[in-house]
């Protein structure tokens, strides 16, 4: 295999982990500004970690949630029901 797809089949292989570290590090940031924004909340900080196809389990954790079941409310929001 020549030098250059090596490098590429690396880069391809890390974009994953790349894309999850800097979601965390957004998360991170946002979420410790002093003058946080009133818009960025729990429900859309799961919602992001979810577009990264992290388990209800992985984002609880993240989050400092107890288990999945607390932030499956963000995550499924309830189906309205017709009358």
């Amino acid at each position: 295999m020549s030098q250059k797809q090596t490098k590429q089949s690396k880069v391809n292989q890390q974009d994953p982990v790349v894309k999850r570290l800097d979601a965390l590090i957004r998360l991170f940031i946002e979420m410790n500004k002093p003058n946080a924004n009133k818009n960025f909340n729990e429900a859309i900080a799961a919602r992001i970690l979810k577009s990264l196809d992290l388990t209800p389990t992985e984002i609880a954790k993240i989050l400092g949630k107890k288990s999945a079941t607390d932030v499956a409310p963000y995550l499924y929001p309830k189906k309205k029901t017709e009358k």
